[in-house]
């Protein structure tokens, strides 16, 4: 795994993204989003996503939600020096309350999902889901709420099955959304996850265009830019 200083260098600084990648240069929301935005990056991980969009977007606040215990500690250490970010142990989702997560490990411990793994368990053979935890969820709107904020300008979604079920709860925030940086499925990668063209058609419904798709030819998934369409 790349150190996130690394990382950041080489795909933002540099450009040096491989052709045909699932990555979409941060870089290029700045055309989208305003440089004093409110960021939602869910499914943080450890937690690069939010400390390379702080740093593109210095004036931005950045909310980083990321559920599973053992990694939260990572994305508190490695966004410690990052005063604009704002860190959550929960889980976004389409209801508050608690819910089962199935936690990742062997492959990836980047798979955890409140979503059942279905195809997943066949295309990724290496990657284990071997133990469930109860987890605490907020839907977008209650979150806002319960922080006093009024609308988000972008959102960066790696929820592996989960993003419509957040949006489709988002009936306040989402209108206010500028663009979403949203990880998208091939195949029933989890159970009740939506696949894409479904996904996309939702969003398109939603006033949201593609800007930009990075699916690797082949892949079960990859990740897509949607924007807000002018009024």
């Amino acid at each position: 795994m790349l150190k996130i200083e690394t990382r950041f260098l080489l795909e933002q600084r540099l450009g040096w993204i491989k052709a045909g990648d699932e990555i979409i240069p941060k870089n290029k929301l700045k055309k989208f989003i305003p440089a004093n935005a409110v960021i939602i990056d869910a499914g943080a991980h450890i937690g690069a996503d939010s400390v390379e969009l702080a740093r593109m977007f210095p004036s931005a606040t950045v909310n980083s939600f990321e559920p599973v215990p053992e990694i939260y500690s990572f994305v508190t250490h490695n966004t410690r020096k990052c005063r604009n970010i704002r860190c959550f142990d929960i889980a976004l989702s389409n209801e508050s309350g608690n819910t089962k997560m199935y936690v990742s490990s062997g492959g990836s411990d980047a798979s955890s999902s409140l979503q059942k793994p279905a195809d997943h368990l066949v295309d990724h053979a290496d990657v284990r889901f071997e133990k469930e935890i109860l987890v605490q969820t907020l839907s977008l709107d209650d979150w806002a709420k319960a922080n006093r904020i009024n609308k988000v300008d972008f959102l960066w979604l790696d929820m592996q099955g989960h993003e419509l079920e957040v949006l489709k709860a988002s009936t306040q925030i989402l209108p206010t959304v500028k663009a979403i940086h949203s990880e998208v499925s091939l195949k029933k990668t989890y159970e009740n996850a939506p696949l894409y063209r479904d996904y996309r058609k939702w969003l398109e419904e939603k006033g949201f265009r593609v800007e930009i798709e990075a699916i690797p030819e082949g892949s079960d998934m990859g990740n897509v830019l949607f924007v807000k369409n002018a009024h």
